[in-house]
């Protein structure tokens, strides 16, 4: 106890004393009330969060897997471009031929 709440209880009657006692009791159990429920909001966005983290990693790995997806219908897409260019290349080659004859 500091020095100015020593003199502050002494100059306090027994009743006094008495009432401060209860109403600084009154404060610390409505403090600790107020703690608890701060604790326990914490703990539920902490649920709250790990539920999203699940859900983003979720995303993550399917975003990934449309990736991989997309990116091998991309290469069977120029695969068949190519062939087709090919294809047509050989036929405008073979009628040049035909028409220089």
């Amino acid at each position: 106890m500091t020095y100015m709440a020593t003199v502050g209880v002494k100059g306090l009657t027994g009743g006094q004393v008495e009432k401060q006692r209860v109403e600084l009791q009154r404060e610390m159990d409505d403090l600790s009330q107020r703690l608890d429920e701060a604790g326990g909001a914490t703990q539920a966005q902490i649920e709250v969060n790990k539920k999203r983290e699940t859900e983003l990693q979720k995303l993550r790995r399917d975003l990934e897997e449309a990736q991989v997806q997309n990116e091998t219908q991309i290469a069977t897409i120029r695969k068949k471009q190519q062939d087709a260019v090919n294809e047509l290349t050989e036929q405008v080659d073979q009628l040049q031929k035909v028409k220089q004859k």
